[in-house]
């Protein structure tokens, strides 16, 4: 993830980094970690496959059951005790829908008590004020609402206003408890055009955080790359005059450094202290900063890149994995020395990186250029 605002707020979030990062993992803030010398992975856990909606676009692999072979709750007990021994900064949980797991908030529970943090994505449909407590009182802070499923569940083909509407009372609900929450939209040539409109919505909500996907298939990329650059445009206007709102967008790493070539002549200083964040982040975290583990036990450089299989944790330990996984993992860490053509010579790899499944996935080679960059 890029997070626009923070990268913008470049003193605040300079100062911020300074403070915390060389302490451990479990005293960084959860938006920091990204900058930190955290050396365990973030995880991000598909924790079932089951989910109560049945959505086009899902990129998770969602399916209306659990699959049998889904970690019991003996053996994701024992997955966070193997996370807690290696101190893992954060575990983001996804699906399918993490609600349709009934241990899941009896796991969470007991990753708190392990010390560890938990953030979770959801569809909003399952959430009673009876689970909005249980989520409160599993140590749960902060809630991702994708609006996905409910904006394709509107009637009216892919509505994002419809999404943010059908999910205000799941939000409600969780403000009133005390937990946090944000808001993810898809954004694609059916309503490009809107993102205004969706915006302006999202603050009148009084919802403080949103995260951007935009649909990377299905066109042809350069029209896709233009599609993304006019994103990008409103996103950072939109950043630099809203300080209230915390703007994100996914996937795309070269995202930050746009956002550095568009400051470059204008403030030249500030566009220096961000180059200095960008690589502290490091761009893509997959197999680096950053492991998914999904509902099997298999482990992958990140949740988009199921292709690629370091392991399973039924068979070898998650710290066995990370560290001695297989050559992939070490690639990825020493990136800058593989890639190829148009990410190989970039002098901003350090930086971005590109997105490693998405060259291989339509290139045939991980480490070719990402056919998704919007730099000429």
């Amino acid at each position: 993830m890029i997070n626009c605002s923070r990268l913008l707020r470049v003193g605040e979030t300079e100062r911020e980094v300074k403070k915390h990062r060389n302490k451990a993992a479990k005293d960084v803030p959860k938006h920091l970690i990204r900058y930190s010398k955290v050396y365990s992975p973030m995880v991000v856990w598909n924790i079932t496959r089951e989910c109560n909606l049945s959505c086009p676009v899902c990129h998770l692999g969602s399916a209306p059951t659990a699959d049998d072979g889904e970690l019991s709750t003996e053996e994701a007990t024992d997955l966070i005790d193997q996370m807690a021994t290696m101190g893992v900064p954060l575990i983001t949980v996804y699906g399918g829908e993490p609600l349709m797991r009934r241990d899941f908030l009896d796991l969470a529970s007991y990753a708190h008590e392990k010390g560890l943090r938990m953030i979770f994505s959801t569809n909003a449909t399952l959430i009673t004020k009876k689970t909005a407590k249980k989520i409160k009182n599993s140590g749960i802070t902060y809630v991702g609402i994708d609006l996905d499923g409910l904006a394709q569940q509107s009637g009216n083909g892919f509505d994002v206003l419809e999404g943010l509407k059908g999910s205000m009372l799941a939000i409600r609900r969780l403000r009133e408890v005390g937990v946090g929450c944000g808001v993810r939209i898809t954004i694609g040539e059916f309503n490009s055009a809107m993102l205004p409109e969706i915006t302006a919505a999202i603050e009148k909500a009084g919802i403080r955080r949103f995260a951007v996907c935009q649909v990377l298939e299905g066109r042809p990329w350069r029209e896709i790359g233009e599609e993304r650059r006019k994103m990008m445009d409103f996103l950072i206007d939109y950043a630099a005059n809203s300080p209230e709102m915390e703007v994100v967008t996914e996937h795309v790493y070269a995202d930050g450094v746009y956002i550095l070539e568009r400051l470059k002549r204008r403030d030249p200083r500030r566009a220096r202290r961000i180059s200095n964040l960008l690589r502290m982040q490091g761009g893509c975290p997959a197999g680096r900063k950053l492991i998914n583990i999904d509902h099997l036990g298999y482990l992958h450089p990140c949740i988009y890149w199921k292709e690629c299989t370091i392991g399973n944790v039924r068979d070898t330990g998650l710290s066995e994995l990370w560290t001695h996984g297989n050559t992939i993992l070490e690639k990825l860490r020493n990136r800058r020395e593989h890639l190829k053509g148009k990410c190989g010579k970039c002098s901003y790899s350090e930086m971005c990186g590109g997105c490693r499944s998405r060259a291989e996935r339509y290139l045939g080679d991980c480490f070719r250029s990402d056919p998704a960059c919007y730099f000429h």
